[in-house]
């Protein structure tokens, strides 16, 4: 039975603070990033950035490129819907690409990332609302495929117990006019050998400063690192591409108190534009394409 989120969360005239149970799986570096990118997808869409569901919109955009690859046959093809297809394509690629850079970043910075921002607004420096979701504590060190079948099995249940609770459906169901979003991360720098050094996305920006005012919806994954095995992926042997198997894997918590001076937040590179559902002839354009 799903837990409730009505006994940890705090509201309060701008803000709610929501403190998610997410004991059903492990959070290591890839499972806290496929959390994350779900709540982008599901913000998107609850926020009126994006006219239908992620999913769906993703089934849209590859059957058309699908469709063109093999040569389609073109009847008549509507401008005002390839015009339309160029708007909802591009969205779409903006937001897989955003969401593969932070997958990238939870993969090769995973000692660093200590939250991660989405804005939405015209600009940063006015923003409609903020959602923030703090990184306390991952698991390190774990074979990441071992724990995909707990993903892929509880994730949706652990995404429901946010959206659908009373909570979050009276603070943030509210949508509005399509504008932009940004994201950012906020990283922990002080231990250098932990830092990306491969190519990354995200930019150093300022530090993100907000009116107590502001509409801002904090998260805090609860997981149950105690009921984790420190050895569960312990003996396991992975062949890798460079022919090295990985080992007693031990758990690694990450203290999220530390350093504020060694706070450094990033950007990442392009925005993410909304966009509304256009018609045609009182038809939706996706279904001309």
């Amino acid at each position: 039975m799903d837990h409730q989120l009505n006994e940890n969360s705090e509201i309060t005239q701008n803000s709610l603070i929501m403190k998610l149970d997410i004991s059903d799986i492990v959070l290591t570096p890839l499972t806290c990033a496929s959390l994350i990118n779900e709540m982008l997808k599901g913000l998107q869409y609850q926020k009126s950035q994006i006219p239908y569901p992620y999913s769906w919109m993703k089934m849209m955009v590859d059957k058309k490129r699908k469709h063109s690859d093999n040569g389609g046959p073109y009847h008549g093809v509507n401008l005002s819907a390839a015009n339309y297809f160029h708007v909802v394509s591009s969205a779409y690629d903006t937001l897989e690409s955003v969401m593969l850079a932070i997958t990238r970043e939870f993969r090769e910075c995973v000692n660093n990332i200590k939250e991660v921002t989405f804005l939405f607004g015209a600009t940063p420096q006015c923003p409609k609302e903020i959602f923030t979701i703090y990184i306390s504590c991952l698991t390190k060190s774990h074979v990441e495929r071992n724990h995909a079948a707990d993903l892929g099995r509880y994730q949706m249940r652990i995404l429901r117990r946010l959206f659908l609770s009373k909570e979050w459906l009276a603070h943030v169901s509210s949508s509005y006019s399509c504008t932009n979003t940004y994201v950012y991360l906020k990283k922990d720098i002080i231990g250098s050998e932990d830092c990306c050094k491969s190519q990354t996305d995200f930019v150093p920006a300022k530090p993100l400063t907000f009116s107590s005012k502001m509409k801002h919806v904090q998260i805090y994954f609860e997981p149950d690192n105690e009921a984790v095995p420190s050895n569960c992926c312990e003996n396991l042997t992975i062949f890798e591409d460079e022919n090295h198997s990985i080992n007693h894997q031990q758990k690694t918590c990450i203290n999220i108190g530390e350093c504020e001076k060694n706070i450094v937040w990033y950007q990442y590179r392009d925005l993410i534009k909304g966009f509304k559902d256009c018609f045609i002839n009182k038809e939706s354009a996706s279904k001309l394409w």
